[in-house]
């Protein structure tokens, strides 16, 4: 089989495979389920910008970003205040060290925005986003 034949045979291959991924049902059953999670949250921010974060971006005050244990970078998280019913959507761009009971580590705009970083720490609920 000559090269030429081998690369028509890998591309249609390859089509059909993208093809099959393409597919609606393909799609929907592999949407990932989003469950809400509770915890406390805690903030970070001033003396620690102008450093970069996990994602590379650079902190800066005001930015609604937060730290997470394991969501993947980029991910858009919706943070409701429980006592308040507050909420705000942060995206996830760093990675930190975590006290027991904490799920989520909001940068100070974020935290400004839930009127947390005057309580240092608070409960809420966390939700990814679609």
């Amino acid at each position: 089989m000559s090269f030429m034949q081998r690369l028509i045979k890998l591309a249609s291959i390859l089509l059909i495979f993208s093809a099959i991924g393409c597919g609606k049902d393909a799609v929907t059953d592999n949407k990932p389920t989003s469950q809400a999670v509770q915890g406390q949250a805690s903030w970070y921010g001033p003396g620690l910008y102008g450093n970069k974060t996990t994602s590379g971006e650079i902190l800066k005050k005001g930015t609604m970003t937060a730290a997470h244990s394991s969501l993947p970078m980029g991910t858009k998280v919706k943070v409701t205040r429980l006592d308040n019913n507050k909420s705000v959507t942060v995206v996830i761009n760093d990675r930190k060290p975590f006290k027991q009971g904490t799920v989520i580590d909001l940068a100070h705009g974020s935290a400004t925005a839930l009127d947390v970083d005057n309580d240092g720490k608070t409960a809420v609920e966390i939700e990814v986003l679609d």
